[in-house]
């Protein structure tokens, strides 16, 4: 993905908004982020695949909260599908699969589905 910087000039008010979220596209897991202020005529937007930045995903855990999902086993996802989904360590991946993971739940929707077989 590629990288963007911005500077925005204007400063947190009552006039701003920010929108992000999460949808399945194709089979893919996609965010898209807005900000929008009135009051400065700013509007910025950004989109990508995959597990949004970490900003981006508190803002969705705030807001729509989490799923605990259980990795490995017959009852959960398969370990190849989340390390490739969350780009995890072998020791997070271990983390995970002795603990569960919390995604949100458009992540936990894609991962369900994602059980029996389809590449992420």
């Amino acid at each position: 993905m590629a990288e963007q910087f911005m500077t925005l000039h204007c400063a947190p008010c009552a006039s701003c908004r920010y929108e992000t979220w999460q949808r399945i596209v194709d089979g893919r897991l996609c965010w898209d982020d807005n900000y929008y202020c009135a009051e400065y005529g700013v509007h910025a937007c950004d989109q990508g695949w995959g597990v949004p930045p970490p900003l981006m995903r508190e803002r969705i855990v705030a807001a729509e909260g989490t799923v605990r999902l259980a990795v490995g086993g017959p009852d959960g996802v398969p370990l190849k599908v989340v390390r490739e989904l969350y780009r995890l360590t072998l020791p997070q991946l271990r983390e995970a699969r002795a603990h569960g993971l919390d995604a949100t739940p458009v992540e936990a929707e894609l991962l369900r589905g994602l059980r029996s077989g389809p590449q992420v």
